[in-house]
């Protein structure tokens, strides 16, 4: 029978449209902003130190990583994949977060030193993102400020 309804497919755009209604939900009564379009976050329980660390759980913005049943576990549907989890796990490696970016960009972080990097990188473009708009050009920052010797 050709042109069937592919009841599978349904059944997962609807789970995905489940999933970002109740996303939305909470994050909009938490007054937080969704910047990603996908993510996901990822344990290496064998690195992880267990709750005598419990730094990743202490640095969650929305309480999304927890414990249970000494497995730690992660909320997804309110999680911000913001990598406070991997910036604040000191064992590298051990969490894992991917998002993806409005713009389709796909970022991976999995230690300190790549969200250091991400950080610096977004601060060096707000910085000059702001810059731009008060001197979109170099004679506009000359007719403002005159050539003046250094």
């Amino acid at each position: 029978m050709s042109g069937g309804v592919d009841i599978f497919s349904m059944m997962v755009e609807e789970e995905e449209k489940r999933r970002r209604a109740l996303r939305e939900e909470v994050l909009g009564a938490l007054g937080i902003q969704d910047i990603f379009v996908k993510g996901s976050v990822s344990v290496d329980m064998s690195k992880c130190y267990g709750r005598e660390c419990d730094m990743c759980v202490k640095a969650c913005p929305t309480r999304a990583i927890f414990w249970r049943d000494n497995e730690l576990v992660i909320q997804e549907e309110i999680c911000i994949f913001c990598t406070a989890c991997v910036a604040n796990c000191m064992v590298e490696g051990c969490i894992r977060v991917r998002r993806v970016r409005p713009d389709g960009t796909v970022e991976e972080y999995s230690s300190l030193r790549e969200v250091a990097v991400l950080l610096r990188s977004i601060s060096g473009r707000k910085a000059l993102e702001a810059v731009e708009a008060v001197f979109p050009s170099t004679s506009d920052f000359l007719q403002r400020f005159g050539s003046r010797p250094l």
